[in-house]
């Protein structure tokens, strides 16, 4: 992926990792190697129906770090363009999640990633893959603002040298 390791920047606003989103998960990102993990326990909130979790909660939480596998990958703020996910098995409240995601392959106009949602066991819950590009030089300062430096995690510039 790069050589980058550790974790990765948050921002105020995004519904996975914002600080400032009183309905957010406030989770936070990885580099491990070469994929961008996360870990997440499932809650009573996130159920759809009363005894499985919502399958849109386990594909947000891919859907956030293949966007973090391009963003590393292509060295500047990438939006998703496509997202297919298969559901392989219903995930209870409770369940300890760890969710992984790699860059296939890259070009200046597109970055294929990959995803899986398993247990710590292996157990494999969802398998993702998507298709992202990069943000439109004009959003660009807007994201930027939204991101907190922190001596926790990965400066962005480190991370967004492209833009």
């Amino acid at each position: 992926m790069s050589k980058l390791q550790g974790v990765l920047p948050w921002t105020r606003s995004c519904f996975v990792c914002g600080e400032a989103n009183p309905h957010g998960l406030h989770l936070r990102s990885r580099i491990e190697g070469d994929r961008v993990v996360l870990d997440y326990t499932t809650r009573e909130s996130d159920l759809g129906y009363r005894h499985i979790v919502h399958g849109g909660l386990a594909i947000t939480l891919l859907d956030e770090i293949m966007t973090w596998a391009a963003i590393v990958n292509a060295r500047r703020a990438c939006v998703a363009a496509e997202v297919t996910a298969r559901l392989k098995k219903p995930i209870g409240v409770g369940q300890v999640l760890r969710a992984e995601a790699w860059v296939t392959k890259s070009s200046s106009r597109v970055i294929l990633v990959e995803s899986e949602l398993k247990s710590p066991e292996g157990d494999l819950f969802l398998l993702a893959s998507g298709k992202y590009m990069p943000m439109p030089e004009a959003q660009v300062h807007l994201t930027a603002k939204d991101f907190i430096v922190s001596p926790d995690a990965l400066h962005p510039d480190d991370i967004m040298t492209g833009g």
